[in-house]
């Protein structure tokens, strides 16, 4: 075999492989592009432009502004409630969890020793603070805890925990019907997840994060309220009535 045909030999493999990556470079750049799905945009909601207020208490002083002024309870059904005797709140005897959008008139605010067996939702410190109220029609007086001294530290939660201006205010563009239902702490067909929440409290439980478009389950008391949403309106309520 000569020299030349050796050569051809040894270049035709080369000139074969650049030909295919060639062509398969190509055929790459103009296959189709599978673009995926992307899911849709939540749409911003007259909702989502109401801000409630902060106040960022972190301390008694500044805690105590608000004697003499109402809140509203944002964190429904998750703070316990105790009678007050005047002097401090009788943490052994729990009066039941205070529910979404109850009003608390404030009379004072109070720091005082926990004892070691106290549980509740806001941590134990060596020491706690609470807002002691009243409700409107109620003469009694009781107490609810706000925050606590923690490894020598004042912390309130209120900001989380209470409105400090009326709901029924913020969204007044609610229809009554709805507002009627939240009041009685009643999800009704068509009520917004935001709505379900403000009616039944903010212990809930769901497997998806598709807000709006799930099925959440709220813990209000006692009650077990399973209510399905669909484009951010309920379609399905489901409650188990204790001991049925």
């Amino acid at each position: 075999m000569n020299q030349w045909k050796v050569i051809g030999l040894l270049t035709l493999p080369v000139l074969l492989f650049g030909a295919w990556r060639i062509w398969s470079i190509y055929e790459e750049r103009h296959a189709p592009v599978m673009v995926k799905e992307q899911p849709a945009e939540r749409k911003i909601t007259q909702d989502d432009t109401v801000f409630p207020r902060k106040l960022y208490i972190d301390d008694l002083k500044s805690a105590k502004a608000l004697k003499g002024k109402t809140v509203w309870m944002q964190a429904g059904y998750t703070l316990e409630y105790y009678p007050y005797d005047g002097h401090a709140a009788e943490l052994r005897h729990k009066l039941g969890l205070l529910p979404s959008v109850a009003a608390l008139q404030i009379i004072d605010v109070e720091g005082q020793p926990t004892p070691p067996g106290w549980l509740g939702r806001i941590p134990r410190g060596t020491s706690n603070f609470f807002f002691v109220f009243r409700q409107p029609g109620d003469a009694h007086t009781y107490a609810v805890p706000v925050g606590g001294v923690e490894q020598g530290e004042a912390k309130f939660y209120t900001d989380d925990l209470f409105y400090y201006d009326d709901p029924h205010q913020l969204y007044r563009y609610w229809p009554v019907s709805v507002w009627q239902a939240i009041d009685e702490h009643q999800v009704k067909p068509g009520m917004s997840e935001l709505q379900a929440r403000m009616s039944l409290g903010q212990i809930q439980q769901s497997g998806s994060s598709d807000y709006g478009n799930r099925t959440v389950v709220y813990t209000a008391g006692q009650r077990k309220v399973a209510v399905t949403f669909a484009n951010d309106r309920a379609t399905e309520i489901k409650e188990d009535k204790p001991g049925a």
